[in-house]
């Protein structure tokens, strides 16, 4: 697994794991490896996917690849050469390193339909794909080498994911207060990795959080907070930005959406009470 020490790279580890799976984290040497180390039947393979050499190592073996690594945003709009290096370069070395047989699940992003603020929701996956940064382009140009060169893989298009932490408010807000936004909780998105692997055909799915998880930026932001018990004075974007709401009927196949936006609102609430928060 690529971008394997990552937080969402984590909770897909820890859930092999507990289904009774091996595997094989590769990430960067200097990020942290600390969670993964309590993890059992996991190898952590230290090195770079830019580089072929490092790559081709850490697939000696491996049955299925999920390619989680990538640069996001707001870093991958620093340098597009080096973005396009990580995502789609990385996904370039992956697929010339690993056999026709061994299947890829690659984390796409929702944002390859670009800002769709004036369209009528839910969009789903037959959606034109639309760049409009580096980190579009570079997930469009990845989702193109892996169908491209791979009879069996999946696609998934991920919303923007949330955890149950306290995390600190950015200095502005990736969209607008009253924007459609829809979220998905990184181990509901981990479960829809894991499913993915057993997937016989090649298919692209949304994944997100699903109706109760789908409301106005204003409201997720106070929802999220009120239920730590932190107050925030959010300062949101002033353009509409590529977040919206997603249809999850094809992907509800993969039996990934565990979670309510209620039920995740009582778990920040109880790690809120934990902290001293409320």
């Amino acid at each position: 697994m690529t971008g394997g020490a990552g937080r969402l790279g984590y909770q897909v580890i820890k859930l092999l794991s507990e289904e009774g799976y091996s595997s094989r984290a590769f990430d960067l040497p200097g990020v942290n490896w600390e969670p993964l180390e309590q993890i059992r039947s996991v190898s952590m393979h230290k090195g770079d996917i830019t580089n072929p050499i490092s790559v081709e190592k850490s697939l000696k073996g491996v049955e299925s690849i999920v390619h989680l690594a990538a640069l996001l945003p707001p870093v991958s709009e620093r340098d597009g050469d080096h973005t396009y290096s990580v995502n789609v370069g990385g996904t370039q070395n992956l697929i010339s390193a690993s056999g026709v047989d061994v299947k890829i699940v690659l984390a796409s992003s929702i944002s390859v339909y670009g800002v769709t603020s004036e369209e009528s929701p839910p969009i789903r996956e037959d959606h034109e794909l639309v760049p409009h940064n580096n980190y579009s382009r570079s997930k469009i140009l990845a989702e193109q080498t892996v169908k491209e060169s791979r009879e069996r893989h999946t696609i998934l298009r991920v919303a923007p994911i949330s955890m149950v932490d306290l995390i600190e408010l950015p200095e502005t807000i990736p969209y607008r207060g009253d924007q459609r936004v829809e979220f998905v909780l990184d181990e509901d998105a981990a479960k829809a990795f894991v499913n993915s692997l057993e997937e016989g055909n090649s298919e692209i799915y949304n994944i997100s959080g699903g109706e109760t998880w789908q409301m106005r930026g204003e409201e997720y932001i106070n929802r999220f907070y009120d239920s730590l018990g932190v107050e925030v004075e959010p300062n949101f974007s002033e353009k509409y930005t590529a977040v919206d709401w997603y249809s999850t009927e094809k992907s509800k196949a993969l039996d990934y959406q565990r979670t309510s936006f209620m039920q995740f609102e009582e778990r920040l609430e109880e790690l809120g009470e934990e902290m001293g928060l409320r």
